[in-house]
């Protein structure tokens, strides 16, 4: 029933409910003549008119292309999947409800529909002020999040015909009532709301799980502040523009950050959020490429912050350093400077298990007896790696040769070198490691065997004061001393790498395809058969990041995903969707 999917929910519906908004639509009330308001441009439909306090909005193309050529992504068992979970929606929130997206919706739409996720109706009162107000956990945690469908009207006169005469499904009853001199439809089922529908402005049309959601959107359009009115969205806005963007989002991390940490069955883990929640916003730009997806990101600082990044987009060599070999790779331009920011964010969301910077320290003091901080982070100012590499036997590919590999660019050697010896007799001493003096490739370098040989590692100098550690089986020599072929060759890398953030300030790269290969021995965890069945669409994943200024970063991701043929039409509807009746229409409402 439409009632129990739009009934209160826990924040894990949210994103579900997000990635169908172009289907999410009720009857609404006959429109509403008013004088029009100009658009704004470059926002995101609707964002003049959702709370400023909303926790997250997305914005899906209404265009029929787009979505043909996203359907004809990934293998032929996620193809099937995606397509009844879209079915499934369809019936849920249109056929149940009487209506049919191309008969009663396209014919009027406008080229985004919007959803949005908004603070409690009585949390969101009680923060009159137009001023960013501080959010209350408790009702985030209690799952109280009300969802808001924005539709804009491109065809008032095609609108005129279908919305004067909205259908109700068998079984509900509609209700009208005025707010603020606007007309709320509400439409009940048979034991609760199912949904709730307003015009704004002759110019959208806003749907809702919940009335008073409609209250404060009215609010807003009446005269409160907005999305649009966010302090720093607009100016982020500008740095991923792009055209006809098939999802636009925008994501408030005070809100979205309480809702994940004091939830038990949060949308996103924490920990996810944890780097980010010094952020006032994050906005991304999704647009369909022929090999696949593409997110242009951004997020800022609040005005207020007294956090500021020091510009520094410098990462340049780790790619032309490390192996082409290399599956999963994540760096930087300064590790010093990264870990200084991370740690010294502030603790009121705790940040557990290692991702918690205290239990680093006190992990690496009792291990090793070193100071995290003054030993090791102190002189690692420049540059960094940290990569997981692969360098499988031609003959056989079961016996792959893997492991990690750290490098770390630093301009105070003598502090390196001691810390070095240090654990050289760490490992000789309490370990009982064999630690001794080796070459690779005719370069001087130190190498660590465990007893019975289970696990090797070896640590030397690359030219450019550039330190490695590797840790497998003869792992420095495909980096020593130099990789046969580099990382920046690799054909996958160079695809997913952004061409525009140049300079920038590191890379994260996954090559999904190497990396779950069942017949390549891995460090991997075992994963559930339908989360295989999705790495399976996915062939690699990039993602660069460079510093705007000192109060924005940017990120650029692409996706390369395997194809299939082209999309069918979706899967019928169900049975029980399909007693959905042939409907008396609805009386118009008043004028």
């Amino acid at each position: 029933m439409v009632a129990k999917l739009f009934a209160k929910r826990k924040p894990a519906l949210l994103l579900t409910l997000g990635s169908a908004a172009g289907f999410i639509v009720g009857g609404v009330v006959a429109m509403s003549l008013l004088q029009r308001r100009p658009t704004l441009v470059g926002m995101p439909t609707g964002a003049e008119v959702i709370p400023q306090d909303a926790i997250m909005t997305l914005s899906f193309s209404t265009d029929k292309g787009q979505w043909q050529q996203l359907r004809r992504f990934g293998t032929a068992e996620t193809q099937t999947a995606f397509d009844q979970k879209l079915a499934e929606l369809r019936d849920r929130l249109l056929t149940n409800n009487g209506l049919n997206y191309q008969r009663d919706i396209q014919p009027w739409v406008g080229d985004e529909i919007t959803a949005a996720f908004l603070l409690p109706a009585n949390e969101a009162a009680a923060n009159s002020s137009d001023a960013i107000q501080p959010y209350d956990p408790g009702a985030l945690s209690r799952g109280e999040q009300s969802t808001v469908i924005v539709m804009p009207i491109a065809d008032p006169a095609k609108a005129q015909q279908v919305l004067t005469r909205p259908k109700v499904a068998a079984q509900q009853d509609a209700v009208d009532r005025e707010y603020k001199g606007i007309k709320i439809r509400e439409v009940h089922g048979q034991t609760e709301r199912a949904y709730a529908a307003a015009v704004l402005d002759n110019r959208f049309v806003v749907v809702s799980n919940e009335g008073k959601a409609l209250e404060q959107v009215i609010d807003t359009f009446k005269s409160k502040s907005s999305v649009a009115q966010t302090p720093g969205y607009s100016q982020a806005l500008s740095h991923i523009a792009t055209t006809d963007p098939f999802m636009q989002m925008y994501v408030n991390i005070p809100a979205a950050n309480a809702v994940t940490t004091n939830n038990a069955n949060q949308p996103v883990p924490p920990q996810i959020l944890a780097p980010l929640k010094s952020n006032q916003g994050m906005a991304a730009a999704m647009t369909l490429e022929p090999e696949g997806l593409r997110l242009q990101g951004v997020s800022w600082l609040a005005p207020n912050s007294k956090t500021r990044f020091k510009v520094a987009n410098n990462a340049e060599q780790m790619p032309q350093i490390l192996p082409a070999d290399a599956l999963l790779v994540a760096s930087g331009g300064n590790l010093k400077q990264l870990w200084q920011n991370y740690a010294e964010q502030p603790n009121d969301s705790p940040r557990q298990g290692l991702l918690n910077p205290d239990a680093l320290r006190r992990g690496l003091n009792n291990l090793a007896g070193l100071d995290l901080d003054q030993d090791l982070i102190n002189w690692m100012n420049g540059e960094f790696a940290l990569a997981l590499v692969s360098a499988p036997d031609a003959k056989a590919t079961a016996n792959a040769k893997a492991g990690i590999m750290l490098l770390v660019e630093t301009t105070d050697r003598k502090a390196a070198e001691q810390s070095f010896q240090r654990l050289d007799e760490l490992m000789k001493t309490r370990y009982r490691f064999q630690v001794s003096e080796t070459e690779v490739a005719g370069k001087p370098a130190t190498s660590w065997v465990s007893p019975f040989t289970a696990l090797s590692a070896t640590h030397g100098w690359l030219d450019g004061n550039v330190a490695f550690l590797t840790i497998g089986p003869d792992l420095a020599s495909t980096l020593v001393p130099a990789p046969a072929k580099p990382l920046a060759e690799n054909p996958l890398f160079q695809q997913t790498a952004s061409v525009d953030l140049n300079p920038n300030n590191g890379h994260f790269f996954i090559e999904v395809d190497r990396l779950f290969n069942a017949n390549v021995n891995l460090p991997v965890p075992n994963l559930p058969p339908e989360n295989q069945a999705f790495l399976k669409a996915i062939r690699a994943i990039g993602v660069t990041t460079a510093l705007q200024d000192g109060r924005t970063t940017r990120y650029d991701t692409h996706i390369l995903l395997r194809k299939g043929d082209a999309p069918g039409p979706l899967p019928a509807p169900s049975p029980l969707s399909g007693k959905s009746p042939s409907l008396p229409e609805a009386t118009p409402a008043p004028e």
